[in-house]
């Protein structure tokens, strides 16, 4: 996940502060902060915020014209507004905000926001390197490891692909010569993946769809040639 910097902002505290534990599982390299006021949110903004998330009821101010003070000093600054009233729906829109999620926000919702924001963020440069060849994976430096020790030889493939999404059946073909009752290990292969990834924030170099997974084209960084690490797992 790209290390953002976001504010939430409600005049309920569990709110605020269950927002910045979202963000913080979704993007541990971040750095997310909470306010309860207007006043508090005008002290911890600047130009590196990227995303605001705003109630619209709070005392003394509402959302909606905070978002407008806010899109004063930062017109390029992403407003996700987060509310239990759908009332609000269309005058929060004439704000022109990045997003709208309803209370409570859940993770899915909220990655969904993330991935569509109104002002795209460039991610950073991912902090994972891959050596081609012998193959292995450094994480800043260090090298970094799976929980299990058959993730590492998926992992290589779907670097290898280059973006390309794999089926299931691929990849029992490229492990297990498609025996059909590695299914189940397969699974398991495919969560230890994504859970490690995570653990370092990057688990958005995983794309998944219509049932295939693989690493995003141009996501990860690599020394050496990719044909080589078919030649060292023995694919072809």
């Amino acid at each position: 996940m790209r290390r953002l910097i976001t504010l939430s902002v409600d005049d309920q505290p569990e709110i605020s502060e269950m927002m910045q534990h979202l963000m913080n599982k979704i993007d541990p390299g971040g750095t997310h902060m909470t306010a309860n006021t207007a006043e508090q949110a005008f002290k911890l903004l600047s130009k590196e915020v990227q995303i605001v998330f705003l109630d619209v009821e709070m005392p003394g101010i509402n959302g909606i014209d905070l978002a407008k003070k806010i899109k004063d000093f930062y017109p390029k600054l992403n407003i996700i507004f987060v509310t239990g009233f759908t009332k609000y729906c269309y005058e929060a829109y004439g704000v022109h905000p990045s997003g709208y999620l309803r209370k409570p926000v859940f993770e899915e919702d909220l990655r969904r926001e993330l991935q569509n924001l109104r002002y795209p963020i460039d991610a950073p440069q991912s902090r994972l390197l891959v050596r081609c060849s012998p193959f292995a994976l450094f994480d800043n430096g260090k090298a970094f490891v799976f929980h299990r020790s058959r993730t590492l030889e998926m992992f290589a493939y779907l670097v290898y692909r280059n973006g390309a999404l794999c089926s299931n059946g691929e990849l029992l073909g490229i492990l297990w010569d498609g025996d059909p009752d590695k299914q189940g290990y397969l699974r398991q292969l495919i969560k230890d993946m994504i859970e490690s990834l995570d653990e370092i924030g990057e688990r958005d170099l995983i794309e998944k769809k219509y049932g295939k997974i693989g690493i995003k084209h141009g996501s990860v960084r690599y020394e050496g040639e990719l044909e080589t690490i078919a030649d060292e797992f023995s694919w072809v």
